[in-house]
Parts: structure tokens; C-alpha cells; sequence
């Protein structure tokens, strides 16, 4: 129990030795740090709703009165508004054999990468060297994986649209719009 109570005595002494100046600059800097974290956040959020709007008003609002006045290009003031078509694909992944599968079955399939992956260790620079040759008497088991870059995927799609050509936007995860894109003269 004594021991107890001298190393409580012990700790007492070190803290009567903290520096209390320096405990000071410290708490005022974690202050400060906490205050520039805060700011930060706040700036984060309130860039997230600005792009927000923006979308909004560049995906939504701008396109349905142009499409609502018939036109495609428009000049106000010194700024010019042009509809552009706006494409968006990422085939959620619960459905990516079933896209893949679409593809395959109307012969577009020339999309679809196959990647084909192999670990090696290290010292194994050699077998890495003749990786083109028989894998399977190596003893060696790839790792096969199939996908579509997401900018192809989105040209497939637009030139899809464009052309009329049918296809299951929802299956591709795809978003087809009209934004306004605005260039200062």
C-alpha cells in the first residue's frame, strides 16, 4: 500500500515540475489547430453544397428552360451557354456479369479488358521473366479479373445514345443528361 502512495507523491512532483508557460502555448496551439480543423470543415461543406447547386442548376435548371425555349445555344451577356450531352457509367457490381453478358451476346464485347494477375516473391525475378510460358506446370495459379475502364464505358454509352442504338441504362449504371456549359467570351 505504500508503494501505492509513493508513486501517487511521485506523480504529484512531476507535474509540479510541468513548465506551466508551456502548457499554455501548447493548449492555445491544439486550440488553434482545433479552430483551423473546424474552418476546414465547414469550407468542405459548404463547397459540397456550392456543387451541389451547381449541378443543379448546370444539369437541371439551365437545360429544361434552353429545352423549353428550343435551343441549344444561347448568349447572356458576355457569357455563352451550350447544351452538351452528358454521360455517366459505372456498372454496379452486382450486375457486372449480366452487362458483360449483354455485351457479349450483341458482340460488343471488344470493351471488356481482361486482366490476367501473378504474384511472385521475392528472389522470384526469373520465373517472372517466363511468365508466357505454361503457367499451369509451373504450378501456378493467376489471378483472372475482367473490367471496363469507366471512359470507355462512358464513350460506349454516348455513342450508343447518340446513334440511337438501344441499350439498358440502368443495367450499366449509366446517366445520360443534357448540362449547360457556360464560356466567358
Amino acid at each position: 500500500m505504500n508503494e501505492f502512495f509513493e508513486e501517487m507523491f511521485d506523480a504529484a512532483d512531476q507535474l509540479q515540475s510541468v513548465d506551466t508557460d508551456n502548457t499554455k502555448a501548447l493548449s492555445n496551439l491544439v486550440r488553434q489547430l482545433e479552430s483551423v480543423v473546424n474552418d476546414i470543415d465547414q469550407a468542405e461543406l459548404h463547397i459540397k453544397k456550392l456543387k451541389q447547386e451547381k449541378n443543379r442548376l448546370a444539369m437541371e435548371a439551365i437545360p429544361a428552360v434552353m429545352d423549353e425555349m428550343d435551343v441549344n445555344r444561347l448568349d447572356v451577356g458576355d457569357v455563352s451557354v451550350t447544351l452538351k450531352p452528358f454521360v455517366s457509367a459505372s456498372i454496379p457490381q452486382d450486375r457486372k456479369q449480366e452487362a458483360y453478358q449483354w455485351l457479349r451476346d450483341h458482340g460488343l464485347d471488344d470493351i471488356i479488358k481482361n486482366d490476367v494477375i501473378l504474384s511472385f516473391g521475392r528472389g522470384e525475378d526469373n520465373e517472372a521473366n517466363k511468365i508466357m510460358l505454361d503457367l499451369e506446370k509451373q504450378g501456378l495459379h493467376p489471378e483472372a479479373k475482367t473490367h471496363i475502364h469507366s471512359s470507355t464505358l462512358k464513350a460506349f454509352v454516348r455513342e450508343r445514345v447518340e446513334n440511337g442504338q438501344p441499350i439498358d441504362l440502368d443495367l450499366f449504371g449509366a446517366f445520360v443528361a443534357k448540362t449547360a456549359d457556360i464560356k466567358r467570351k
